[in-house]
């Protein structure tokens, strides 16, 4: 299991990234450890806006690629409905499992414990 994640930094920007242990990843950038991205430890991490699950590492690595090459204003409108990824709307990340966490589902639900 691999996740793909979007956070919003102290500046506003949106930040995507991926990892194997979601809550592992989420304190690196929180917590600004050495092991989280120069941007995030730059910028702040003022919240986790959103996290999918995905097949693997290769498919949130893929997801990530796919993600990132959007504007933010599409990047907003997959936040703002993220069931919009299943339907198609995104050409970019067509084909890849991508499964929106809801907020009461684990590992989610120990990051918003811990980081809001």
């Amino acid at each position: 299991m691999a996740y793909v994640y979007i956070l919003e930094c102290g500046d506003g920007s949106l930040y995507t990234g991926t990892a194997r242990e979601l809550f592992r990843r989420m304190r690196d950038h929180f917590e600004k450890t050495p092991a989280a991205a120069a941007y995030t430890r730059a910028k702040g991490v003022r919240r986790l806006v959103l996290a999918w699950e995905c097949d693997g590492i290769s498919a949130a690595l893929r997801a990530e690629a796919a993600i990132k090459r959007l504007t933010r204003r599409e990047k907003e409108e997959l936040l703002a409905s993220p069931s919009r990824l299943a339907e198609g709307e995104f050409p970019t990340l067509s084909g890849l499992f991508l499964r929106p966490l809801s907020e009461d589902e684990e590992p989610l639900l120990t990051v918003r414990r811990h980081y809001g």
